[in-house]
Order: structure tokens, then C-alpha cells, then sequence
């Protein structure tokens, strides 16, 4: 019973033989009281016939006729307290349950249901109802309850097999309903998942217009659009991952030629010759832009490849190390690092050089303009992460340049930046479960957050 068909047959049998059962339990009660009713006005009607028959035999035999057919025990008439037998004899028992018919309420107590269907039925019920002759007080008939079980057994045996019959008869009408309404177009949908998933590119047949306007028209617009857009997504991965290639060689080959151009360059500008040698200088500094354009690209195209091996990390070192080189290549400012010194990290060491390295590079280089060079670094710890600001003192970074400052070859703010290295340094911190996002600029500095994992604890102890 894998089948969603199946299992909506199976469940919709259950779920009508769970109302039958709760149908059954009153329609049982008003069958109990119906059946000692009747046994009440059969009663009432044999005692008339009775009185109105002189022949003793007739009565006899319609008396004895009557208890056969009705399983009735005795009939009596109360007369001033006094009950007057009519036929029949009492039976020698003192198990006797009342039943007064007499202002009966409308549906019966469920539990008198309950007591003489699973009882044992050795006791009698004791039915009072209305009389039919003129000046008796009530009509009383004795009926054995073994009578009343077994008709209301027959009773229950006929409305299970009718709730059998209706309950197969509604499932199968309203499985073959949802079957071809909801199930075999889900059912369609799978098997177009299935072959979707075994060949995306693959168009395996002519795409029919969708014309329902429900759900499930929903569901198979929004696959025949993930379809579409998977598709054109592939079609431009295999693009963009040949142009990719290309360009590797390409760098790799303009790599070498620079290379050899730069030692060339580095020879005019050492030139005795003022102006061969002002020449020269300006060729080192356009192969020096071209070098770094050509490793800031294949860093870029590696990068999404690196995994990173996290480990624990005293961070305050690492920012040390990395704003040392830093302010080595770009010129000295004043570095102040005020994160704690137990602080650790669970980073890829060599990934969150490049992060730092690349944010204090960038903020050194911003601050040579300004009066006030600061560069500062704090910590705080939130949500099992490190929240690292970088503050520097430099002039801001412009709204032009803002906008898309982590998106991929955007120009940077200063010259001949290759517009790679906050795209890098961000792809390096989400891999290893953290982020890199600008918090502040202006005039009076730029702030920058990264947030990175802090060593669990059980890492520390």
C-alpha cells in the first residue's frame, strides 16, 4: 500500500467506516426503544383481543401464538398498585431491568444500548408502557433481554455489511475522482521529475499548454518554469565555464609575457637616461598593474574551488600578521588591536589571512590621504561567532562605488584596483560559515564586519 491511490482507497473506507460507527451508536438506541415499543403494542393490542374474545380456546391460542412470534414472557394489567396477569407466568428470577415507555425521551440513554447488547442476557426487561383498556393504570410486559441482544445483533450485523457496501462503493467513486483529478497528474508530474533529473538538457517531448487553474496547474506551470530556467542556467554554466578555461590560458600565457616584459621595464628604469629612464618607470608601473590584474583573475576562479580546513586560531595573531604585511606594502599607520587575546577562532587560517590581509590592504591605501591614520580592530562575541570591526580613518568610500562594491570586476575606489579583492574576501568568509558586510562609511571612516566561527567549547577545554 505504497501508492497514494491505494492509500486514498484504504483511508477513505476507514474514515466512512468511522462514521458509520459513530451513525451506529444512536441508530442502535432508537432500534432498542423501537423494538420494546413494538413489544409494548403488540402487548396492548393482544390484550384487547383478548377481553373481546369469549372463547377461552381462541384466546389461548392467540396468546400462545403471540408469545411464540414476539418472544414476550408475560403481559399483565396494574390496577390500584395491583398487577393483574393477562397470559403467561412470571419468570424465577430477580434480574430485572426497567424499562417505563411512558414519556419516553426522544433518544434514548446510550448506555442502556451498551449494557443489553454486551450483557449476557439472562436478565428480563420489564417494559411499562400506556394501557389499552379503559380504568388500568399502566400495561406491563416482560420480555427476556437475551431476545432483545439477539435482535439487535442481527440488527448490527445488517448495518455492517451495509456500511461495508457503502463505504467501498463512496471509496471507489471518490478514488476514481481524486485519481484522475489530483493523482495521476501528480503522478505525471513525478515521472516528468524522474527524466528531468536523468537529463536536464534533454527535451524529451512537446510541452502541452497548461489550461488548469487550480493547484495542480500551479505545480506544473512552476515546474515547466524551473525546467526553463534550470535549462538556461546550464546553457550559460557551460559559457561561462569555457570562457573560464580561456581565460586561465589566457592569463597564464600574458602572465608569462609580462613577466619577461617586466624584466625589460625594470632595466629601461634603472636607465642613466632621465627620459628613457621616466619612460621605464612608467612601463614597470603598468606590467606591475597588469601582473595583478592577471593573479587577482585566477585567485578569483580558484577561489570558489578552495576548501577551507578550519581549525582553532588565536585571532588577535593573525590580525597582527596580516596588518604587519599589509602596512609593509602600502606605508605605516597607527594600528591599534583591541581584540582579546584569548579570543579564538575556528577558521581556515590561510583563507582569513586573505581576508584581513586584503581589508587592512585596502584601508592603508585609503588613509594616505587623510590627516588622522588609524586603523583599528575590535571584537565581541554573539551567537557563537566572532563580530570583528575594522575601523579605519580614511576619507569613505563613494556612493558610486558603494552600491556594488562586492560584486565582481566593479572598479574599486582607488586606481588601477582590479575590483576582486572584497568579492574574494567575502566568498572566503561565507565558505567558512561567517560574512563580510559594510557597516559604515563616511567622511570620517569606513567600518567593516566580519563575522566569523568562534571555537566551540569543547575545542577549548
Amino acid at each position: 500500500m505504497r501508492r497514494l491511490s491505494g492509500k486514498l482507497l484504504l483511508l477513505t473506507v476507514l474514515f466512512v467506516m468511522v462514521a458509520e460507527v459513530l451513525i451506529f451508536i444512536p441508530s442502535a438506541a432508537l432500534f432498542r426503544q423501537t423494538w420494546l415499543k413494538e413489544r409494548a403494542q403488540s402487548a396492548g393490542l393482544l390484550t384487547l383481543a383478548i377481553e373481546g374474545v369469549p372463547n377461552y380456546e381462541g384466546g389461548e391460542m392467540l396468546s400462545n401464538r403471540f408469545m411464540q412470534d414476539t418472544d414476550v414472557s408475560m403481559v399483565a394489567q396494574k390496577r390500584d398498585g395491583m398487577s393483574q396477569l393477562v397470559l403467561g407466568m412470571p419468570p424465577l428470577t430477580d434480574e430485572i431491568i426497567l424499562a417505563d415507555l411512558r414519556g419516553e425521551r426522544g433518544l434514548p440513554l446510550f448506555r442502556d444500548s451498551f449494557r443489553d447488547f454486551f450483557g449476557d442476557g439472562s436478565a428480563y426487561i420489564r417494559i411499562l408502557s400506556e394501557p389499552t383498556v379503559d380504568g388500568v393504570d399502566a400495561l406491563e410486559v416482560l420480555v427476556p433481554q437475551s431476545a432483545l441482544k439477539a435482535a439487535m445483533l442481527d440488527y448490527s450485523k445488517r448495518v455492517l455489511l451495509w456500511s461495508l457496501a457503502i463505504s467501498l462503493l463512496t471509496g471507489m467513486m471518490i478514488y476514481g475522482a481524486l485519481s484522475r483529478i489530483i493523482v495521476r497528474p501528480i503522478r505525471q508530474l513525478a515521472r516528468g521529475l524522474a527524466r528531468f533529473r536523468k537529463d536536464p538538457r534533454k527535451r524529451t517531448d512537446v510541452e502541452k499548454p497548461v489550461t488548469r487553474n487550480d493547484e495542480i496547474g500551479q505545480l506544473e506551470r512552476e515546474f515547466r518554469d524551473m525546467k526553463s530556467g534550470i535549462r538556461t542556467a546550464l546553457k550559460q554554466q557551460e559559457r561561462l565555464a569555457t570562457l573560464g578555461m580561456a581565460m586561465a590560458k589566457i592569463n597564464h600565457d600574458l602572465r608569462n609575457v609580462l613577466t619577461s616584459t617586466q624584466l625589460i621595464s625594470d632595466r629601461l628604469a634603472s636607465d642613466p637616461d632621465e627620459r628613457i629612464r621616466g619612460m621605464g618607470e612608467r612601463l614597470v608601473r603598468s606590467v606591475d598593474r597588469g601582473v595583478k590584474l592577471c593573479e587577482a583573475t585566477l585567485s578569483f576562479s580558484q577561489s570558489a574551488q578552495e576548501k577551507p580546513e578550519p581549525r582553532p586560531v588565536v585571532l588577535t595573531k593573525l590580525l597582527d600578521e596580516a596588518a604587519a604585511d599589509s602596512m609593509a606594502e602600502e606605508g605605516e599607520v597607527k594600528f591599534v588591536n583591541a581584540v582579546p587575546g584569548d579570543l579564538m577562532v575556528m577558521v581556515d587560517p590561510d583563507h582569513s589571512y586573505r581576508i584581513f590581509h586584503n581589508l587592512f590592504r585596502n584601508a592603508v591605501q585609503a588613509m594616505q590621504v587623510s590627516h588622522r591614520q588609524i586603523l583599528k580592530v575590535t571584537a565581541d562575541s554573539k551567537d557563537g561567532k566572532a563580530c570583528i570591526k575594522i575601523t579605519d580613518t580614511g576619507p569613505g568610500i563613494p556612493d558610486r562605488v558603494k552600491a556594488d562594491m562586492f560584486k565582481a570586476f566593479t572598479t574599486g575606489a582607488r586606481k588601477g584596483g582590479t575590483g576582486l579583492g572584497l568579492t574574494i574576501s567575502r566568498e572566503l568568509a561565507r565558505a567558512q560559515g561567517g560574512n563580510l558586510s559594510l557597516e559604515t562609511t563616511g567622511a570620517g571612516g569606513t567600518v567593516f564586519v566580519v563575522g566569523l566561527p568562534l571555537v566551540a567549547e569543547d575545542h577549548t577545554t
